[in-house]
């Protein structure tokens, strides 16, 4: 009786997909290993800032992987064809192809418009898995930025662009561990990193749950807060890494795409939840029980 209440709770879908886990994020820290200058090359957006007096409201952060040389430059606006200019102006025509060019899923990076020229200057574009930014190494640098233009702006938060060329300059000649130290630099990250972190691995037609990321909608009355963190069940279609799985319907018909571990949990069954018990005192199994809504 007892291990039947323990594998009830334990396959409940309900509980599964509302109830947070108390386990670390999933996902050792797999380092991508640039052997040359502008092998790897990490692109992405800041802001929206203040808009100064020229217009600007973002920063656009290209990131040699490699050299950790930072590019970066003021623009209106968030958009395909401004990321494209500047890629071709500032990193092709300055420093030819890179081998790879790393973004997130932002709208101006999935764009026709930007893959075409990345296609045509001859570099492989790839995508972050969504809501797993990590893996673009310009989200330090942004936070880098961010926190240097707070300290010359000042009250004059609409000047900001007027010193990217200074931070850039001090990013650029300040030492970095990694280069300095490298690859031990990168042994000593991965240690600390992974000391936050669990090793995860599924197998494929393994059920998973995908956590969402709901927006409150207050005219349609929906509170975020108050949605599932979980959907599924999905189940493992491919192993693409260490840390990346391609999810699709439990029936195989919808391709959900490729996720980061982090995001995953497994979905347990009947018959998976009698195969992983979970010990806890009688006393929870007498409180079950005893529970009459």
């Amino acid at each position: 009786m007892r291990g039947d209440v323990r594998t009830y709770v334990s396959s409940c879908t309900v509980c599964q997909l509302t109830k947070p886990s108390q386990l670390k994020p999933a996902g050792l820290l797999v380092p991508v290993h640039a052997n040359e200058p502008w092998e790897y090359v990490g692109v992405d957006f800041v802001g929206p800032l203040p808009r100064t007096a020229s217009g600007n409201q973002y920063i656009l952060v290209f990131v040699d992987y490699f050299s950790k040389w930072v590019e970066a430059s003021a623009v209106r606006e968030a958009s395909a064809q401004g990321a494209a200019s500047k890629f071709v102006g500032d990193i092709f025509a300055r420093y030819g192809a890179p081998r790879h060019l790393i973004s997130d899923r932002g709208v101006p990076f999935v764009s026709a418009l930007f893959n075409k020229v990345v296609e045509i200057v001859g570099s492989d574009h790839r995508l972050t898995t969504a809501y797993h930014p990590q893996t673009n190494a310009t989200e330090r640098i942004n936070r880098t930025l961010k926190t240097a233009i707070r300290a010359y702006v000042g009250d004059k938060q609409t000047s900001w662009d007027r010193y990217i060329p200074q931070i850039c300059f001090a990013l650029r000649t300040a030492p970095h561990e990694s280069t300095g130290f490298s690859p031990a630099s990168h042994e000593k990250q991965k240690r600390h990193y992974d000391l936050r972190r669990r090793p995860v691995e599924y197998a494929p037609g393994d059920l998973v749950r995908l956590k969402t990321h709901p927006r409150s909608d207050a005219a349609a009355n929906f509170a975020a807060k108050l949605a599932p963190l979980y959907g599924g069940p999905y189940q493992i279609m491919q192993r693409l890494s260490e840390v990346n799985y391609r999810l699709a319907s439990v029936d195989g018909a919808q391709d959900l795409g490729v996720v980061h571990v982090v995001n995953l949990q497994p979905f347990h069954t009947w018959q998976t939840a009698e195969a992983h018990t979970i010990q806890v005192p009688d006393t929870r199994c007498i409180h079950i029980l005893a529970y009459r809504p």
